[in-house]
């Protein structure tokens, strides 16, 4: 009798919880769609913009520092456009994040939800973004006459879920410290633009001279890119890259979570 009210408690349990999975991932995919349509909404061009930015300031870039500068990088074009593309998603999201619990307030006032699935949501949108950049990336390779080899897909499917989750680990952080502390986002616009220079986005890490080239690797950005560009000028998987971005990846997801449950609680109060 005990054995079969503990296998009833069991089921109930388990159906209990595919529910819920189940409405997560609903509620997520529909937010996310909600973000997609927001940013396209009334622009004619639509896809278009959102890989518009990083193409022109390749230009730009390749123009200062290859012709005027001689920099004399190979696939200098190639070589900036994984990196714009890879920073983009990091910068935009981080930007987006900042605000987004801010820019929800009447929904989360409103509406009992767990709150972290609009970081979520954003983090997917900008994912999907990265994503539709992947195939202008392979055109330029094509251009070049370079050989896309196996590690492409394999790369997007290992490093992908890494900056992802680095994301939102940073993103649960900022969103719930900005809250309470409003000059959050005017600080992390002014980290952002630091980290963009101090980033191997424009420049090949080998050109960094000593003890600088170890230091830069503090930056959790620095084997993202990296990893991006072995896998698309190299075809090459940078393990120690890879395992280098879930590290940091763990680290601000493990952060992220803690300073968001410390918070949460507080968050319709302060909005």
């Amino acid at each position: 009798m005990n054995q079969t009210l503990q296998t009833a408690r069991s089921q109930k349990v388990g159906r209990r919880r595919q529910f819920s999975i189940a409405y997560y991932f609903d509620l997520i995919l529909t937010l996310t769609q909600k973000e997609v349509k927001v940013r396209y909404k009334n622009n004619v061009l639509g896809y278009l913009w959102s890989i518009a930015n990083p193409l022109a300031s390749a230009m730009v870039f390749y123009f200062a520092f290859q012709i005027v500068f001689n920099s004399n990088v190979e696939n200098y074009v190639i070589f900036l456009v994984i990196g714009l593309f890879s920073w983009q998603w990091f910068a935009n999201y981080l930007i987006g994040a900042c605000s987004v619990f801010l820019s929800n307030g009447s929904l989360i006032k409103r509406s009992i939800f767990p709150r972290f699935v609009l970081p979520v949501a954003l983090d997917l949108q900008d994912t999907f973004h990265f994503f539709m950049s992947i195939p202008i990336t392979l055109g330029f390779l094509y251009a070049y006459g370079i050989t896309v080899g196996w590690s492409v897909p394999a790369g997007i499917l290992l490093i992908m879920p890494a900056q992802f989750l680095l994301l939102l680990g940073l993103g649960l952080a900022v969103s719930s410290i900005n809250l309470f502390f409003r000059d959050m986002e005017r600080i992390l616009s002014i980290a952002l633009n630091m980290m963009f220079y101090l980033s191997p986005v424009i420049f090949p890490i080998q050109r960094v001279p000593a003890p600088y080239d170890s230091m830069i690797y503090l930056n959790p950005m620095t084997p993202l890119i990296e990893a991006w560009r072995g896998i698309f000028l190299k075809n090459t998987l940078h393990w120690d890259n890879i395992a280098l971005a879930y590290l940091y990846a763990a680290i601000a997801m493990a952060i992220g979570v803690f300073v968001y449950r410390k918070l949460v609680h507080r968050f319709a109060e302060v909005i």
